[in-house]
């Protein structure tokens, strides 16, 4: 086995041949996390003439020069050979003490455990005996954790079987709540558009407000575009608007109907979502909507459009996106698993995050450094509640 840094065009033809492979292991990603000084590397490893295996690194410096290295869903790799993992881990961190750096993170795309429902738990053993390759070489799992954290990506998630499904079945199959949802969205007059230049300042408003709504920050308008750009057809940002004068020919006994007479446009922005697809896999990314206008209920127009997108042209997975992992309904976010239950589809359990130490004692200053941040976010957090 070779240990080899590749070009951005090799890593390009690479990309989505694996089973891990996933939008945040691209050279799309790595051109978006250019914008926020990141560095990227492309790292690989050649047996007898094949590439087996595969890594975007992403490079930031911290303090003193140094770099923390990070393997956005990666490396792509199989985990369940010994002696690849070894060889790749080795080879890395070599490769990463040439370029000062300390530390690689990496957060696999690995199930570990999924579930029916909360309480129906199915060991995954693949991903058992992945976790456990990853353990014996030297990288340090940071927990089994639940919640949502601000550091990586999320560990567990809630998806939908598609594959050789139609939109019928789908609909047949969901919870009467998400049922009537899409009823009442499909009663109103909603429109759902790409977004494009000359309604992106509608998509930002919608996400601005959700943002603020749910206490989290949004990302720029440059963001957006730059994921159009480098992800095209792979992407899909869309926004759903209210025909304000069809619905109020049509919907004069509406619970909203006086407010909405007030609004002096043609087209009410109601919801907004970012969709990336990967070869097999629909991605549901970012959403957001207006809270008063959601009992006309946008929010389910976009996810029944890209359900039915999806199916015709089949894809296997559809994925919703993060959860908290916590299933007690007095959970701050049960609300957002409980919109993704009501599709009736399984609970995905990540093996998490790692990191793999190159540098003891810059390492324990980033540890020391990053509980001061995150004890501060928490500090203005509790401030801006008041």
């Amino acid at each position: 086995m070779k240990f080899i840094e590749l070009t951005a065009e090799q890593f390009l033809k690479e990309q989505d041949n694996y089973p891990l492979s996933t939008f945040y292991q691209t050279t799309s990603w790595a051109h978006i996390k250019n914008t926020t000084n990141w560095e990227n590397y492309y790292v690989g490893i050649e047996q007898e003439g094949k590439i087996v295996a595969i890594c975007l690194l992403l490079a930031k410096k911290t303090f003193l020069n140094k770099k923390l290295f990070y393997a956005p869903r990666g490396p792509l790799l199989d985990y369940t050979d010994c002696n690849l993992l070894s060889f790749f881990t080795e080879n890395v961190t070599k490769f990463i003490k040439s370029k000062n750096g300390y530390m690689l993170k990496i957060d696999p795309m690995i199930t570990y455990n999924t579930y029916i429902d909360e309480d129906k738990k199915e060991k995954d053993k693949q991903g058992h005996i992945a976790y456990q390759n990853i353990i014996d070489n030297n990288y340090r799992h940071l927990g089994f954790t639940k919640g949502y954290g601000t550091e990586t990506q999320f560990r567990w998630s809630y998806c939908l079987n598609i594959e050789n499904k139609t939109i019928d079945d789908i609909i047949k199959n969901l919870k009467t709540s998400a049922r009537g949802w899409i009823r009442r969205s499909q009663k109103y007059p909603l429109i759902t558009k790409e977004v494009k230049e000359e309604n992106l300042d509608d998509f930002k408003m919608v996400m601005e407000h959700t943002a603020e709504r749910q206490n989290h920050f949004d990302r720029s308008r440059n963001y957006y575009q730059m994921l159009q750009k480098e992800f095209a057809n792979r992407c899909k940002m869309l926004i759903v608007y209210l025909d304000v004068e069809k619905y109020l020919k049509e919907n004069k006994d509406d619970k909203l109907y006086e407010e909405i007479k007030k609004e002096k446009v043609k087209l009410l922005p109601l919801a907004a979502s970012v969709f990336i697809l990967d070869k097999e896999r629909v991605n549901y990314v970012y959403g957001g909507a207006i809270r008063k206008y959601m009992l006309l209920a946008g929010q389910y127009k976009y996810q029944y459009d890209m359900l039915k997108y999806s199916t015709e042209n089949n894809y296997k997975i559809y994925d919703f996106g993060g959860i908290s992992g916590n299933f007690d309904k007095n959970d701050p976010h049960y609300g957002i698993y409980g919109f993704k239950k009501a599709f009736k589809g399984y609970i995905v359990e990540y093996v998490g995050e790692f990191d793999l130490v190159i540098n003891k004692f810059y390492y324990t200053a980033y540890k020391i450094a990053y509980k001061c941040y995150k004890n501060l976010r928490h500090i203005i957090g509790k401030i801006k509640k008041w």
